[in-house]
């Protein structure tokens, strides 16, 4: 078949001794907090280390001491690369917020990040595909040392830079101790860190410097050349000492200036660090700085703007014909810390509280200078609510009571209107109006089959929705015109009958679609099993779809990339002037854009 130019899980919640919000947990006892709506009130620095000590020590000393554990933007966001090949960015939440992935592209190569090896690949032309590097994590570290292990969690490209986020962790855990005048704390070796490489010639990579910060990554942004890394770090009593936070530039580390250390007089939480350093790229500078906080779980960012949430919980935990639960349904609450960045300026805000939890990113959007929130508000009694929250991150309007018994399975704000999806039994689609801060309201409700747990606007008037129903992966075209009389105007299941899961489901950044071809890469592996042989079976490959909003959705074909191989499965599409590229974590894949053939293979493994 040929395409013309034109066409077109989740939140687990388990209240034992743990709460597991998209894979981070988050879990903190509180004393009374009757007064949830947000004042806004801002951070303080410490003075000095003494003052630090003595907050950290005394709040982990309360009597109910802390029990922690852990706008929309269409597919092209712009090309940080300087290449003027047409090529297509990373999937992202807010235009002109790049995020970091384990596959980029600068128009010519293939970075990708796979079993803790990055390797550079020429891609294009696609007839002439081969690996012209790797990086090891000793490359990636700047040093060898058998007690040191790093996990590499994903890669930024920026002109003739190549930016790696890195995770390195000790097996010897108290092998430093700081001494810092009257106070003395254990610093653990384990940090992230920023690898900035020169790829001028890509074939030879140069490491240029290495900084990091103390505690593993917990998110990262870029916004122009300034890297943002978010790192999270415990606050634990060792043998009557606290940690500092420490910022390392290679091997060599210091601790933080007390006066870099943020946190609110008034919080119970203090059991982690939220490090943050600022990196430009292009010539080394760099800032850091520390939130004293609870466990953060999400991190949403927009071009002035970032905020760390963390998740709390208040009250009694009651055991109630043999079920854990709380004693008072309004007890679950996030707290919000806003952090004005502009390039390498980082500073406190404001702090504010909601109630409920976030499910992901998504569940936050700024516009206009207000920071809108979608929760789900209750433990066992479920309900969602939708809050607005001024400058200060005080609460300026809010929607309670959203689809009882439900929780939030995705949301996705567009401009002045929130998309938003709960789940039981069917999937409804809410369409709520946030032009008046004050007032938000419902316009409209869909229920369908199966429930999405990724929207994607595709125009003004349609929405696409990616999740599942039964065991399979449903595609879902939404006409969203008539906002009070939503409609599923098509769908897709990919497997019936059969098991199929796509990593699409839950990262947005395994979304590859083109709006002008109406194009739609999913990655999607399917299980069967063979009732004669008694056997499994398992295919990976790259599903293209045409989008349209006349034609629906319709399969243009399938990338196959099984091989005898547990690694095989595809994890990103992207495209290079008319070629299609698929990566699986053995093999690149080139297709044409005009008809699928095949232009080439790449085992870039070998």
């Amino acid at each position: 078949m040929t395409m013309n130019s034109h066409l077109r899980t989740a939140l687990t919640v388990c209240i034992s001794a743990t709460l597991v919000v998209s894979g981070v947990i988050t879990y903190a006892i509180l004393k009374g907090d009757d007064d949830w709506l947000s004042t806004g009130d801002a951070l303080t620095a410490f003075s000095s280390y003494d003052q630090m000590s003595s907050f950290l020590t005394d709040s982990m000393n309360e009597e109910y001491s802390d029990s922690a554990y852990y706008r929309e933007s269409l597919f092209l966001s712009g090309d940080s690369s300087g290449s003027s090949v047409q090529h297509s960015t990373t999937n992202v939440q807010v235009s002109g917020v790049d995020e970091q992935d384990i596959v980029k592209t600068d128009g010519e190569h293939l970075f990708i990040c796979s079993n803790n090896i990055v390797t550079i690949a020429k891609a294009y032309p696609p007839d002439d595909m081969v690996v012209v590097a790797r990086l090891n994590a000793s490359d990636v570290m700047g040093f060898e040392d058998e007690d040191v292990a790093c996990y590499v969690s994903g890669l930024y490209v920026f002109q003739d830079r190549l930016v790696v986020i890195s995770y390195l962790y000790s097996w010897d855990f108290w092998s430093y101790v700081e001494r810092m005048d009257e106070y003395a704390g254990e610093v653990n070796r384990d940090r992230s860190i920023l690898s900035v490489f020169n790829i001028e010639d890509a074939s030879n990579p140069a490491l240029e410097y290495t900084i990091g910060v103390s505690g593993y990554v917990l998110a990262s942004r870029m916004i122009d050349e300034v890297v943002y890394l978010v790192a999270q770090s415990s606050i634990f009593l060792y043998d009557d000492k606290l940690p500092i936070p420490v910022f390392w530039t290679g091997s060599e580390h210091e601790a933080f200036e007390a006066s870099k250390v943020f946190y609110d007089p008034e919080t119970k939480d203090s059991n982690s660090y939220v490090n943050l350093l600022s990196l430009d790229v292009l010539n080394g500078g760099h800032r850091h700085m520390s939130v004293v906080t609870g466990y953060a779980s999400t991190v949403y960012m927009s071009t002035t703007s970032l905020y760390l949430s963390f998740q709390k919980w208040s009250g009694a935990v009651l055991t109630l014909d043999g079920e854990t639960v709380a004693e008072s349904e309004d007890t679950t609450r996030t707290t919000l810390h806003k952090i004005s960045v502009d390039g390498l300026s980082m500073k406190p805000a404001a702090t504010g509280t909601v109630k409920g939890w976030l499910l992901n990113q998504f569940s936050m959007d700024e516009s206009d200078g207000m920071l809108r929130v979608a929760t789900t508000t209750s433990w066992t009694d479920r309900q969602n609510g939708v809050y607005v929250l001024g400058s200060n991150l005080s609460v300026v309007g809010s929607l309670e009571g959203l689809a009882p018994t439900e929780r939030i399975y995705s949301a996705r704000f567009v401009g002045d209107t929130l998309y938003l999806v709960t789940f039981l039994q069917v999937d409804p689609l809410f369409i709520i109006d946030l032009s008046d801060p004050a007032a938000p309201r419902v316009l409209g409700e869909l229920k369908v089959p199966g429930f999405s747990t990724y929207l994607h606007p595709i125009d003004d008037d349609h929405l696409l929705g990616i999740g599942r129903q039964d065991d399979s992966v449903k595609i879902a075209l939404f006409d969203v015109s008539d906002p009070a009389n939503p409609v599923e105007r098509d769908s897709y299941i990919v497997s019936d009958g059969y098991y199929s899961y796509s990593e699409a489901t839950y990262d947005h950044r395994a979304v590859l679609y083109h709006a002008a071809l109406g194009l739609l890469v999913i990655p999607v592996t399917i299980n069967e099993y063979d009732e004669v042989a008694h056997s499994f079976s398992s295919s990976s490959g790259a599903w293209v779809f045409n989008i349209s909003a006349t034609g629906g959705i319709e399969l243009w074909g399938v990338v196959d990339h099984t091989v005898e191989t547990n690694y095989a499965y595809v994890m990103r599409a992207l495209y290079i002037e008319e070629t299609l590229y698929s990566v699986s974590h053995q093999l690149v894949k080139a297709n044409s854009l005009v008809d699928l053939s095949d232009e080439g293979t790449l085992d870039y493994r070998t």
